[in-house]
């Protein structure tokens, strides 16, 4: 599902071409590791909001940042984190490359 609204013909080929492929090759990535397991893969849901910056034109580069990405949060997931100690620790502290509470 794409977060961005679609600008042009460009963004929308950008958005399902080499984001969705990322995002799917990271997710055949994280089978092949065995981080999710291939016998559990017919039961299994995957729902990725994909944010394709209106101004990006490297193909490459978004390719390969939602396969990253994708290997990155679905080997997180297995592993249960971040745990939720650390989580509430940080509490009062949220915190996102577009905001940080002092």
């Amino acid at each position: 599902m794409n977060k961005a609204d679609l600008r042009g013909d460009r963004h929308a080929a950008l958005t399902w071409g080499a984001a969705q492929a990322g995002v799917a090759h990271g997710v055949l990535e994280a089978v092949a590791d065995g981080v999710v397991p291939a016998a559990e893969v017919d039961d299994l849901l995957l729902i990725a909001a994909v944010w394709v910056d209106w101004a990006a034109d490297d193909e490459e580069a978004i390719y390969s940042g939602n396969l990253l990405a994708t290997r990155d949060a679905l080997g997180a997931a297995v592993e249960w984190r971040p745990a939720i100690d650390e989580l509430l620790a940080v509490r009062d502290r949220p915190e996102n490359p577009f905001f940080r509470r002092s």
